[in-house]
């Protein structure tokens, strides 16, 4: 005599064949997600990071317009390779001066990627201004009588830390500015290095001398009105 299932009985399989499906969907579903967490992103993106290959200024220059706006990351990197000095030539620096130019100060890492190069590129424009690193001659302590007195400074690493002056000429020196404004009318700058401050944002006044270094050649800046 074959015994037939009571209902509690079938009932009973069907819980138990459900509970193993189940267990078996949670191994599989855990086995998903480790093999995801094998590698976190963070990690991926480090890797990718450590190989990927720097970008060279020359490279640079002739990337279009959207993808040098994302290659600023890029650009500040290239400039710290010993290799950047043979090809920063007077075409790859105006050619990326130009890309920056039409790049919006909104862009990630614009700032910093605009002020170290003005410091580069000048430096490389620049062969007879002090080295860094030397004592500079405060700009407040250079005697003057007002915005129509000149100075005249050659050679000289100067400090420009607040003051007001005018009809003035810097002839291979190192600029290195400051977050204090210097009022300026009628201020040429020819063969200089300049430097700013590390700041990011930086000020309106660091802003507007930046903009008026870039839309120049470098070489001769005159400055009529700051």
């Amino acid at each position: 005599m074959v015994d037939h299932p009571t209902p509690s009985d079938r009932g009973g399989r069907r819980f138990a064949a459900v509970m193993v499906s189940a267990a078996c969907m949670a191994i599989v579903s855990h086995g998903a997600c480790m093999g995801k967490r094998g590698v976190n992103p963070g990690e991926r993106q480090t890797k990718v990071d450590a190989n990927r290959q720097p970008f060279t200024l020359e490279q640079l220059s002739h990337l279009d317009q959207k993808t040098f706006e994302q290659s600023l990351w890029a650009l500040r990197q290239a400039m710290e390779q010993p290799s950047s000095i043979p090809v920063a030539d007077h075409e790859t620096l105006p050619s990326i001066a130009g890309k920056l130019r039409q790049t919006s100060e909104s862009t990630p890492e614009y700032w910093p990627a605009v002020l170290r190069f003005l410091q580069f590129a000048s430096s490389r424009m620049a062969k007879k201004a002090p080295s860094p690193g030397q004592p500079p001659k405060v700009l407040s302590d250079i005697l003057y009588v007002g915005i129509m007195r000149g100075i005249r400074e050659e050679g000289k690493t100067i400090l420009f830390d607040g003051g007001t002056f005018g009809n003035s000429e810097f002839t291979n020196c190192r600029i290195i500015f400051t977050a204090n404004p210097v009022q300026m009318q009628n201020v040429r700058f020819t063969n200089c290095v300049f430097e700013f401050p590390p700041t990011d944002p930086p000020s309106p006044y660091i802003r507007k001398v930046s903009h008026t270094l870039l839309s120049s050649d470098l070489h001769s800046i005159l400055i009529a009105s700051l």
